[in-house]
């Protein structure tokens, strides 16, 4: 619908055509009822002619007034089926860029101004999903203005409607058709590219892209035409040679992480953005910068003058929690990335924010040294320092007090000065689950995998239980106990789960009492005042909860946050912490990097001989079958889900394998390599199922039990049994033989007093490796089969997984490290003697699992795919994004 000047629109004179696009055309207007000019925005009369539509949209331009912001273009409200929004005096932000790269002195304004409009928006649940430079306004005042926030969503057809149009990608641009604008191409996110759901990371991507246009002078991604572009956004990387040489490191840092590919390991907050942003500036945030021309600006003059300024403390006010409330109480968020080549450890949910809010310990490991050591943050300091003698540590925890950290070893309870110092042992733990320290100078704490809870003074002594396990319940374990102001009662999980949920107590240290306070996802964090923190489907969580009455009084409310969810390896599920807060008000949670892995050959030297094609995607374990030609992969997308996926080892690509939801597990093949079994917790516990993988023929349930946790581990080479390790009753992990028909119940053959794991049974059938942590550390022994009988062991050094030879004279061994190969004649009979071990290899340390091709001379491992390092975010003023508690 076109207009011309003096053209009344409504109550507004048309006073003259500023541009157009596929939003429709865009007017300068005089509103006479407000003696005012104004942008109007005249939608396409396609939209005016679709009620729908048009209702729609005005809902949304409802919402998208409610922004109230001095970086945001306002919206004032709707004339017929026209925008009426505040005109803005200034330069696009595109034009400025056209002219060439802009000085670090003006970017950071600019930058920080539409972090800080981005941040606003997100904190309304408002995405804008089309930002680019055209949507940027600078004033000549220095003023930067995002406009048409929303409106891509705003303007798009309803997806019920046309479900097939808004699944593709498409483009606000001349060629592309009206009415299916979900983002421009040269800055849109990956996923948005492919038409998939889009969330604030989205936006992330955007400003990212805007950064690196406005430092470099040339677009992140580029090419001849809209699909070629998409096709550089979803492949390509931005020519990181093309940022100016000087750009300080963490500016460098900032835009990889905007601009990372999988939104999983993308900045997940703006806010951070804006928090690093503001470290660099070199002036005032109360300075204001004239719009960027082709002179240089009056900043990159003055920046000689104004580089050496330290503002140290007015970073530590912007970055750290405080016990004086500030006067500015929004959300505000920061990452803590680990030192030069170290990273933050993704195997224990190692992260802890001291009671008063000054300080954060985290486990920090080297890849070279396969070791992790706990690090601490303080206010007021720029870095972290190292805490001597933390070796091995994880899981920490702080004194009431602030000046001590407690942490787990691989088979102790420890505490430690947080200036360093001697490490005290309190406790043995041979598989720590969680601690908490009580303003009475008690230590709750789980040792082990099962089991109840325990307390013990910080000065050592014999640790005494504080709950107990539920025999009606099948109750094997207590874990991450949490805190409540009273400083008596706490809060713990029970597993086993269902459903992917665990049972939430409130437990008493005065009279092993309980009572049952909710099931949830994961064990929760208390946070005054009354609030119960925890991972819903990897989005943080607040749950309002009366600390008194020991109830939950309200529904959830979703903070938006994405702690990574640490798998328990035992179960596969997350019943672990995901966030630490303290009582002043800040908050932290470790961020993963990459969840992609990369599957890699290695030779009997260790030395790696190619990599296996595969579909990018996070893959956390392989089964190779007994002719070698194939493999089972374990592909992981949730804490909760996880499905197989059948790769041909020669020419790679996966196809997937298994169709039921849930976490499917531990695949093994049947001796003819023709059928698969595994288990799936699809149904809320463990159960096997089987399937045929040369045929389409569905899976079947092999077998099932109330027993929470099982793993079929090998399948006998005559076909008759399965070797498993599942739960006893006696709540430890024993090796149990299962009729290959499934029919019969299963049968103990190995039942040690702690945890073993099944393993393979040997060629003649005479003989079952497993592995046993009775001698304190796992070794791998071997007992006769498939009656229990004679035992012997085979590792010498401690030994996770063990595969046979062919004609069962060797033994294979990979050390509890999971690194170190080894070699074990064995002579095979009635009786099986033992040689010296012998090792042979040794592979990197970052391997989560490997397997073994049938000559036992190849290995095929998983390992994390380095793109990252995980860092930490701290959230300070949390509870502002929360309404009080009822």
């Amino acid at each position: 619908m076109g207009v011309a000047a003096g053209d009344r629109f409504g109550a507004y004179l048309i006073l003259d055509k500023l541009g157009e696009g596929g939003m429709g055309e865009v007017y300068r207007a005089r509103d006479t009822r407000l003696n005012r000019d104004v942008a109007l925005k005249v939608l396409p009369d396609l939209f005016a002619r679709d009620p729908g539509r048009l209702a729609r949209f005005t809902r949304e331009a409802q919402l998208l007034a409610s922004l109230n912001h001095p970086n945001i273009g306002a919206i004032y409200g709707i004339e017929q089926n026209a925008l009426v929004m505040e005109l803005v005096d200034g330069e696009d932000l595109s034009a400025i860029v056209r002219r060439g790269p802009l000085p670090l002195a003006d970017v950071l304004p600019i930058a920080k101004q539409i972090a800080d409009a981005l941040e606003a928006a997100h904190e309304q649940g408002i995405i804008h999903r089309d930002l680019k430079p055209g949507n940027i306004k600078v004033k000549a005042d220095g003023t930067v203005k995002v406009l048409d926030f929303g409106l891509a969503k705003a303007l798009g057809p309803d997806v019920s409607s046309a479900p097939d149009v808004m699944n593709s990608p498409t483009l606000t641009a001349p060629a592309t058709q009206l009415g299916m604008i979900i983002g421009t191409a040269a800055y849109m996110a990956p996923e948005q590219a492919r038409g998939k759901a889009v969330d604030r990371r989205a936006d992330i991507w955007a400003f990212g892209a805007i950064l690196y246009e406005m430092l470099s002078g040339v677009r992140t991604f580029e090419g001849d035409d809209v699909s070629t572009t998409l096709a550089s956004v979803l492949k390509d990387e931005p020519r990181w040679k093309a940022l100016p040489a000087d750009l300080p490191s963490p500016l460098t840092r900032l835009l990889r992480r905007c601009l990372e590919k999988d939104p999983r390991r993308r900045l997940s907050a703006v806010g951070d953005a804006r928090l690093e942003l503001d470290e660099h500036e070199p002036v005032a945030a109360a300075t204001q910068v004239r719009a960027p021309a082709p002179r240089p600006s009056m900043l990159s003059r003055f920046w000689p003058a104004v580089a050496g300024i330290v503002v140290t403390a007015v970073a530590a006010a912007l970055l750290w929690p405080s016990s004086v409330p500030s006067a500015d109480q929004r959300v505000q968020r920061l990452s803590i990335l680990p030192p030069p080549g170290e990273q933050v450890y993704p195997d224990s949910t190692g992260v802890a924010v001291s009671p008063d809010g000054t300080m954060v310990a985290f486990i920090v490991g080297s890849v070279a040294r396969s070791e992790n050591e706990v690090w601490v943050r303080s206010v007021g300091s720029m870095s972290a320092r190292r805490v001597e003698g933390t070796e091995s540590a994880g899981l920490v925890f702080w004194s009431p007090d602030s000046t001590r950290i407690g942490f787990f070893t691989n088979s102790k309870l420890k505490i430690i000065s947080a200036s360093g110092g001697r490490a005290e042992t309190v406790a043995d733990a041979p598989s720590g689950r969680g601690a908490v320290w009580t303003r009475s100078n008690v230590i709750i704490f789980a040792p082990d995998a099962g089991g109840p809870l325990f307390r013990v003074s910080p000065n050592g002594g014999t640790p005494e239980a504080v709950t107990v396990l539920d025999a009606a319940k099948k109750e094997y374990g207590h874990r991450f106990p949490t805190l409540l102001p009273d400083g008596e009662h706490f809060l713990y999980a029970a597993l086993p789960g269902k459903n992917g949920k665990f049972d939430i107590f409130a437990g008493s240290l005065a009279d092993r009492s309980r009572k049952l306070v909710a099931s949830l996802e994961a064990a929760p964090v208390y946070a005054e005042p009354g609030w119960l923190l925890y991972a819903r489907q990897g989005v943080l969580t607040a749950l309002p909860f009366d600390a008194r009455a020991l109830q939950i009084t309200g529904d959830p409310v979703i903070l938006g946050d994405e702690p990574a969810n640490i798998l328990d390896p035992a179960t596969s599920w997350t019943a672990g912490w995901s966030v630490s807060v303290s009582e002043s008000g800040s908050l932290g949670y470790y961020s993963a990097p990459s969840l992609n892995t990369v599957a890699t050959w290695y030779d009997a030297n260790g030395t790696p001989t190619g990599t296996l094609s595969l579909p990018p995607a996070h893959y956390e374990s392989i089964a190779i079958s007994p002719d070698g030609t194939r493999g089972v992969l374990v592909r992981s997308t949730s804490p909760s889900e996880s499905s197989l996926w059948l790769v041909d080892l020669a020419r790679g690509g996966a196809t997937p394998l298994s169709s039921g939801r849930g976490r499917n597990d531990a695949p093994v093949w049947s001796p003819d390599g023709a059928r698969v079994v595994w288990v799936s917790d699809r149904e809320g516990i463990q159960n096997l199922f089987v399937r045929n993988v040369n045929d389409a023929a569905p899976e079947q349930q092999l077998f099932a039990s109330d027993v929470l946790f099982k793993n079929p581990e090998d399948w006998s080479r005559d076909g008759r049994w399965i070797v498993m390790t599942q739960l006893d009753q006696d709540t430890s992990q024993n090796v149990w033989l299962l009729d290959a028909s499934g029919t019969k119940p299963p049968t103990p053959i190995v039942r040690g007093p702690l945890r073993d794991n099944g393993g393979p049974v040997s060629p003649d059938g005479r003989w079952v490796a497993f592995s046993s942590e009775d001698s304190g550390r796992f070794e791998v022994y071997a007992q006769s089969f498939p009656a229990p009988g004679r035992r012997v062991q085979v590792s010498e050094n401690g030994a996770a997984r063990a595969w046979w030879t062919r004609d069962g004279r060797r033994m294979v061994l990979l050390g509890s490290d999971l690194r170190t190969l080894s070699r074990v004649d064995l002579q095979p009979g009635e009786t099986l003697g033992v040689g010296p071990s012998t090792r042979f290899a040794r592979l990197p340390a970052d391997i989560v699992f490997v397997d073994a091709m049938p000559d036992r001379e190849r290995f095929l491992a998983i390992a994390p795919e380095r793109t990252g390092t995980g860092s930490i975010t701290i959230v300070q003023n949390w509870r502002a994004a929360l309404p009080e508690p009822p």
